[in-house]
C-alpha cells in the first residue's frame, strides 16, 4: 500500500450525454489512468433569477448527471482536469463541475493480494 502524497482523486459531475466525449478524451491520454462512472442526481446552485426560492415537496426536482472518479499522479491532475472540462463543455448552465482531493493511501487489490499469497 502506498502512503505517499503523490496521488490525486479527480471527481467530475457531467451531463449524461457528454459521457462519450469525456471517455474519448481520457482514452486519448498518453498515460490513461482508468476511471469509474456512477449515475447520480442533484441540484446545482442556480435557483432562478433573484428572490428567494423555497422548495415544497411537490416541486423538488433533480438533474440527472454522471459522476466520474479517477485517481492519478499529482503531476497529471491539471492536464486531466482541463481535458475533462474541454470534453464536457456545452456552454450552457449545468455543464457540471470538476474538483480534486489528495489521496492518502492507494493500493491495487490484485497486487496486495498477490503479496499476501506469496507470504503464506
Amino acid at each position: 500500500m502506498s502512503t505517499d502524497n503523490g496521488m490525486i482523486l479527480i471527481t467530475a459531475l457531467i451531463r449524461p450525454h457528454m459521457e462519450g466525449h469525456v471517455v474519448r478524451a481520457l482514452h486519448d491520454l498518453a498515460d490513461f489512468p482508468g476511471f469509474t462512472f456512477d449515475e447520480v442526481r442533484g441540484q446545482g446552485r442556480g435557483r432562478g433569477q433573484g428572490g428567494t426560492y423555497v422548495a415544497s415537496d411537490e416541486d423538488i426536482t433533480y438533474h440527472q448527471c454522471l459522476e466520474l472518479r479517477l485517481v492519478c499522479r499529482t503531476d497529471q491532475a491539471d492536464g486531466i482536469c482541463r481535458r475533462i472540462e474541454a470534453a464536457a463543455w456545452t456552454g450552457r448552465k449545468g455543464d457540471g463541475v470538476v474538483y480534486t482531493m489528495p489521496v492518502n493511501t492507494f493500493a491495487r487489490i490484485r497486487e496486495a493480494g498477490a503479496k499476501e499469497h506469496r507470504n503464506d
